[in-house]
């Protein structure tokens, strides 16, 4: 049963630090939408699509908030990870329309610059089937890491950890989102390489093709009959898989989380799938690992912002 304060609550009691950045983010993108609603296919169809995410945001806080039981505050403590899919394939609605130049040629070039010549090339020369099989799965496992973490703090009874992960790898994602619309690219595997040759160029053992097929599809490359350049999003510079990898293995060393060992292990090997497997620049990499502490730096500043006792009173006065 709901109880009372419920009936009349203020934002500012309910939402966690997360739900105020995806508010933020669904903000930009409805800013984005006005301006560009001619050029966007279906932009009504997205507005919407951003009322019900807010209601959903909103809603998820406020039962976790107010409704007795611990189902709803476990799902405000774990619904992150289906939004931020959904704003994420939302983004390359965007990216297009507000920049519709693609800088692969001139990350290619500074890589080549740095090193002489392709990185991606060079890693070739060490590749066995047994490491590309590795390296796959560790580039899959992107997408648990930090949630994964969120969750064993939880079951240890480390709230404010846990909500402090969970706030600042939504904070870096929804960052690295906004950071795809200054230089989109679609990564060597297609710019560098002939997409069909890094199946015999670097062939897996048992799950490695299968993989691959989650990752294209992901990343809007579905129909391998059309240009892969027509379909794929633009989310290759910076690395959003270094920058939430590299913020996440801080992050457990800093609460001492008793999965950060694994997480250093596994995280390391991202990284170096990331120009193994052919899906960023070195280029993009070194920017993902800055982008990981400007994130950590601004993330907090910004929720000191959020919780300083100057917003709390104009929230309350609004």
């Amino acid at each position: 049963m709901l109880t009372q304060p419920f009936m009349r609550f203020k934002l500012r009691d309910i939402l966690l630090g997360a739900d105020w950045y995806f508010l933020g983010m669904i903000a930009i993108y409805t800013i984005i939408l006005a301006v560009f609603h001619t050029q966007i296919p279906n932009a009504g169809m997205f507005f919407m699509q951003n009322v019900f995410l807010s209601i959903t945001i909103i809603s998820i806080a406020t039962l976790g908030k107010y409704k007795a039981g611990n189902i709803f505050v476990n799902i405000h403590r774990y619904y992150h990870l289906p939004i931020i899919y959904v704003i994420f394939m939302q983004v390359f609605v965007y990216i297009s329309i507000v920049n519709p130049h693609d800088y692969d040629i001139t990350l290619a070039s500074w890589d080549r610059a740095i090193f002489g010549g392709n990185p991606t090339e060079f890693l070739q020369n060490i590749s066995t089937p047994v490491l590309t099989e590795f390296l796959q799965i560790a580039y899959v496992l992107f997408y648990f890491h930090a949630f994964a973490q969120s969750i064993e703090l939880n079951i240890r009874g480390l709230y404010e950890e846990a909500e402090s992960v969970t706030r600042k790898i939504v904070f870096g994602f929804l960052l690295s989102y906004v950071m795809y619309f200054f230089m989109p690219a679609i990564g060597p595997r297609f710019s560098v390489h002939e997409y069909g040759s890094i199946f015999s160029d670097l062939p897996g053992l048992w799950v490695t093709d299968a993989l691959r097929t989650i990752i294209d599809t992901g990343d809007g490359f579905r129909d391998k009959t059309m240009d892969a350049a027509l379909q794929l999003h633009r989310n290759c510079m910076p690395s959003g898989h270094t920058m939430m990898t590299l913020m996440n293995m801080i992050l457990a060393f800093r609460y001492r989380s008793k999965l950060r060992w694994v997480f250093f292990v596994m995280g390391l090997s991202l990284m170096f799938a990331t120009v193994y497997l052919r899906y960023h620049y070195v280029v993009d990499v070194l920017a993902g690992i800055i982008l990981a502490f400007v994130a950590l730096g601004l993330e907090s500043s910004i929720y000191s912002i959020l919780t300083s006792k100057k917003f709390v009173k104009k929230m309350s006065n609004d």
